[in-house]
């Protein structure tokens, strides 16, 4: 009992960390997105041709810091995740349980996500040009899919 009462007691801290993090980045981005509002606030599609050199030149900037942005954070999800799935097969060996096991997979599947979302590795798959039908683009949106599927699966259970 007292072991499981010291793993509540640094569980909420834990909690208040992710939050935190959370909401500092939100913070950060706060400022581009104002930016980003005041050039396109006309409805419909942004037309770019319309934009003065000064505008092209700002969404270049919030373009690339954008990117960044992903980037970093697809790589912390990736360790997180690297971590959690290590954390899984560890509970999976000792229990065997149904349970785990899907924990392991939804846990995969978000690392998947995590990988093929990330800024790196669509410029290292050769995105060179804007295609936008291409099936590599769809593959983050398949394995949140995948990930959705496997935790309605144990909600059902």
């Amino acid at each position: 009992m007292e072991e499981n009462e010291k793993k509540m007691q640094k569980t909420p801290w834990a909690s208040i960390t992710i939050v935190g993090l959370l909401v500092v980045i939100i913070i950060v981005l706060i400022g581009p997105l104002n930016t980003l509002n005041s050039v396109f606030s006309n409805p419909g599609r942004p037309f770019l041709e319309r934009l003065t050199p000064q505008q092209l030149e700002e969404i270049s900037n919030l373009l690339v810091f954008y990117i960044k942005g992903r980037t970093v954070l697809a790589l912390i999800n990736t360790g997180l995740l690297l971590y959690l799935i290590a954390i899984y097969v560890g509970i999976y060996r000792e229990t065997k349980s149904n349970f785990s096991l899907c924990l392991l997979l939804f846990s995969t599947t978000l690392l998947l996500y995590s990988v093929t979302s990330n800024p790196i590795l669509i410029w290292l798959n050769g995105f060179q040009e804007v295609n936008i039908l291409s099936v590599f683009n769809f593959l983050p949106d398949i394995f949140t899919t995948l990930a959705s599927a496997i935790l309605i699966y144990l909600s059902r259970q």
